[in-house]
């Protein structure tokens, strides 16, 4: 019994029930030691778990409780229902980016299963820092384009500066060539929004967007690893979308932008995934460069 004022242990062993296989330690060594084969192991180090689960989910007698993962949380693998290595890398090379959408509502519940596979995706340290904003508002999608439009055509007047020319190219991340592209592309999407068509969102009818706690490490990371789930997820619902990398860009250097979706403080958006029923439809795929590895 647990002396009042105590803290419960976040994690306990049931001895009788412990088989004492040494599993727990093999998966999680900084948390579990075993003084020897075929003893009950020991919580050495709980202040360093992060309550992943693997302890729970891996012992076959169930001894293992960790409060932040229940019994009731955890699900048996319905392996019938994994997808071979062939369905699998068909999902991944058919996806395409989406740009021309139906003029009709993505539902609810496809959008809650799009965010429901986001939030399985792996973050560090078990983390799950990613938070999601789903923008339906045709009015605010409309404002939250036109904003990120002006904001690229700002920075093409920027890049017509000499001086600013000159400095991008000596921070050697770019070259003339790529200059000249970003200048043409930026003021033809600010150009095209004042005349009313859409060159950020393509009037896509929802969109989901990705932020966290710029405090927490590796948010940034945990909200593309979240969208790469959304992406593979939409597509096997066959939901359009695409990545929108101008919005994101937009947002970190804009405050009207960050005033339109008033993110709580101290957050940053770093992720967006526009979505919608495709309008065009890709029946083919198309080879990409070879990967470049180097084996060691």
């Amino acid at each position: 019994m647990t002396p009042r004022g105590a803290l419960m242990p976040l994690i306990t062993i049931d001895h009788e029930r412990c088989r004492k296989d040494g599993l727990c330690v093999s998966i999680c060594q900084k948390i579990f030691t075993q003084e020897s084969p075929n003893t009950v192991p020991v919580v050495s180090n709980e202040g360093f778990c992060n309550s992943c689960g693997h302890c729970v989910l891996i012992c076959p007698s169930g001894a293992i409780t960790q409060v932040n993962c229940p019994t009731g949380n955890v699900h048996q693998v319905r392996n019938e229902l994994l997808p071979t290595y062939e369905q699998m890398r068909e999902l991944i090379i058919s996806r395409r980016s989406t740009r021309t959408f139906q003029d009709k509502p993505v539902d609810k519940a496809i959008i809650e299963k799009i965010i429901n596979g986001a939030s399985f995706a792996p973050s560090a340290k078990n983390a799950q820092s990613t938070e999601y904003v789903v923008v339906e508002d045709k009015a605010l999608l409309h404002a939250l384009a036109e904003r990120t439009a002006f904001c690229l055509g700002k920075s093409a007047d920027q890049l017509r500066n000499p001086i600013w020319r000159r400095l991008y190219l000596m921070m050697g991340k770019v070259d003339t060539e790529q200059l000249a592209r970003w200048t043409g592309q930026f003021s033809l999407i600010a150009k095209r929004m004042t005349e009313g068509a859409d060159l950020i969102l393509f009037n896509a009818p929802a969109l989901i967007l990705f932020h966290g706690d710029s405090r927490i490490a590796f948010a940034e990371a945990n909200a593309n690893l979240a969208f790469q789930n959304a992406s593979m997820i939409a597509s096997s619902l066959n939901i359009g979308h695409f990545y929108t990398g101008y919005m994101v860009a937009a947002w970190g250097r804009d405050k009207e932008m960050r005033k339109l979706l008033n993110l709580p403080a101290r957050h940053r958006l770093y992720a967006g995934l526009a979505l919608g029923h495709p309008k065009i439809r890709f029946s083919k795929w198309i080879d990409r460069n070879p990967a470049k590895v180097e084996w060691r």
